[in-house]
């Protein structure tokens, strides 16, 4: 699911600041100025629009690395952001089906 808005990320060899492209419940696509490589564990933290509390991915992993964009599959959550996370992505999903059906 498009998305964009902003996050942090921690590794072993990298931190730094992001963007987020593509969204899902398990995963997302984001544009960094840092070198990441595949592979590489990070916590991330996701800042959500609309005044919502920020989402912490506590283990994420970089499954593909491209330029500036990465692919990250999340691998542990808490259970208070996955709701935050999985709340979100469906309003999402259902604001896309209304406007797709009128």
């Amino acid at each position: 699911m498009p998305a964009e808005f902003s996050l942090t990320f921690k590794g072993t060899k990298v931190d730094g600041k992001g963007r987020l492209v593509d969204l899902a419940i398990r995963g997302c696509a984001m544009e960094t100025d840092e070198v990441v490589k595949r592979g590489e564990v990070l916590q991330v933290t996701l800042k959500m629009p609309d005044a919502r509390p920020p989402v912490d991915i506590e283990v994420a992993v970089v499954r593909y690395s491209q330029g500036i964009r990465l692919g990250l599959e999340f691998l542990r959550i808490n259970e208070k952001s996955e709701k935050e996370l999985r709340e979100f992505v469906e309003e999402r999903l259902d604001r896309n089906k209304a406007n797709q059906g009128a």
